[in-house]
C-alpha cells in the first residue's frame, strides 16, 4: 500500500510530497486515514532546526489530526475498524508501538515517530489515538484537541493553577496563548494581558477576553506591572530569552509556566535569590495534559463556553500546499491555528 507524504528531507528546505510504502503493521500499530492536521509551531521548529542538528532525516511530520481507522494490528483491541479517532502527541495508557518506518520509491528508510499525521495514510502507535463519537462534534475541531489546545489549557489548569480575581500575563496570542487567553477569561481572573510584536494577533486576542494588549516588553504598564510584582502569574508561548531576561531582571517573585521552544543556543539568566523569595519557574511538558481524561472533558468545555472555533481557525489549506502553510506560518500570516485537509 502507497500513501502520500509530506517529508522533510533537509533543514530550511521545503517539505517534499512523496509516495511511501507501507509495510505490514507490528505491534500496537493503527493505520488511520487522515483527515484533517493542525500546523503547530512545533513543526515550524522542526523545519528550521531550533533543536539543532536532526539525526532523523528524512522523516516524516505532523503530531495532531483526526481520522478514521483503517487497519491495526492483531493485539490491538481497544479499537475498531473505521473508528473516529484524535490523533494527539501526548501519550494514553499504553506502551509505544515498535519503530515506525517507510520506504520511499527506492525502497530507502523514510523515519517516522510514534505519530505523524502529515500524510494520506499514517501509521500511529495505538497509544497517540482517542476515539471520538461520530457525528457528536464539528471534524474540523477535532485536530486542535492534539496538541495546541489542550496543552495550553492544560498548562494554566494543571501547572499554574490559575485562579479567580488573580492576574496573568501571556507572552505570545497564537495557537497556544488563545487558548490560554480564553480559560482565564472563564475562569474570571481580574487581569489578562497578553505581549505579541503582531498586531492582528493581539486584536484576535481581544475577541477572546484579553483586557491589556501589548506589543512591547518595556511598555509603562506591564514595566510597572512588574516592578511592582503585580502579576501573579506569567506562561510563555513565544521563547524569546531576550523578554525572559528582561522579565526576570524586574526580580519578580510569580509563578512562570513555559511553553514555548527556545533556540538551542538561547540561555536565560536569573539570580537564584529570586527563588528564595518565591519566584517559581515551571517546565510544561504538554502541560500534563492526559488526553484520556482531559480530551473530551476540554472539548466539552470549549463548546459550553462559547470558544471561537472560525476565529481561532486562521485557515484550511490544501494537502498540496503545505509548503504554503509554512510560508504563511513564517511571514506571521496565519493568526491562530491553520488546518490541513488530507482527504
Amino acid at each position: 500500500m502507497l500513501t502520500k507524504s509530506a517529508i522533510l528531507i533537509k533543514n530550511n528546505s521545503p517539505l517534499k510530497l512523496s509516495s511511501l510504502k507501507i509495510d505490514q503493521l507490528k505491534k500496537g500499530q493503527v493505520l488511520v486515514k487522515i483527515l484533517y492536521a493542525g500546523f503547530c509551531s512545533s513543526q515550524y521548529g522542526e523545519i528550521i532546526g531550533i533543536k539543532g542538528k536532526d539525526k532523523y532525516l528524512p522523516h516524516c511530520m505532523g503530531h495532531e489530526a483526526c481520522g478514521i481507522i483503517v487497519k491495526k494490528s492483531n493485539d490491538i483491541k481497544k479499537f475498531k475498524i473505521n473508528d473516529l479517532v484524535v490523533c494527539h502527541w501526548m501519550k494514553n495508557q499504553g506502551p509505544d508501538c515498535e519503530k515506525i518506518e517507510y520506504r520511499d520509491s527506492n525502497n530507502k528508510t523514510v523515519n517516522s515517530g510514534q505519530i505523524t499525521t502529515f500524510s494520506k495514510y499514517s501509521i500511529i502507535s495505538s497509544n497517540r489515538l482517542t476515539k471520538i463519537t461520530k457525528g457528536k462534534y464539528n471534524l474540523k475541531y477535532l485536530p486542535l484537541m492534539g496538541c495546541s489546545v489542550p496543552v495550553g489549557i492544560s498548562t494554566v489548569e494543571k501547572i499554574l493553577k490559575v485562579k479567580k480575581d488573580k492576574k496573568i500575563l501571556i507572552l505570545g496570542s497564537g495557537a497556544l496563548g488563545l487558548p490560554i487567553v480564553h480559560f482565564c477569561k472563564i475562569k474570571k481572573l481580574d487581569t489578562i494581558d497578553v505581549l505579541d510584536k503582531n498586531y492582528k494577533n493581539l486584536q484576535l486576542a481581544k475577541e477572546f477576553g484579553a483586557k491589556g494588549l501589548f506589543q512591547k516588553i518595556n511598555s509603562h504598564i506591564i514595566s510597572e506591572n512588574l516592578k511592582h510584582n503585580k502579576y501573579d502569574y506569567i506562561v510563555d508561548t513565544i521563547a524569546s530569552s531576550k523578554i525572559i531576561n528582561l522579565i526576570l531582571s524586574y526580580n519578580v517573585n510569580c509563578k512562570i509556566a513555559f511553553l514555548g521552544v527556545p533556540k538551542i543556543n538561547e540561555k536565560i539568566k536569573l539570580n537564584s535569590l529570586q527563588i528564595n523569595y518565591g519566584l517559581k519557574l515551571l517546565g510544561s511538558y504538554g502541560g500534563n495534559y492526559k488526553p484520556n481524561k482531559d480530551l473530551k472533558r476540554y472539548l466539552d468545555l470549549l463548546i459550553k463556553t462559547n470558544f471561537n472555533f472560525k476565529k481561532y481557525i486562521s485557515k484550511i489549506y490544501k494537502f498540496n500546499d503545505i509548503n504554503k502553510v509554512v510560508n504563511d506560518y513564517k511571514s506571521g500570516k496565519i493568526a491562530g491555528k491553520a488546518l490541513i485537509k488530507i482527504s
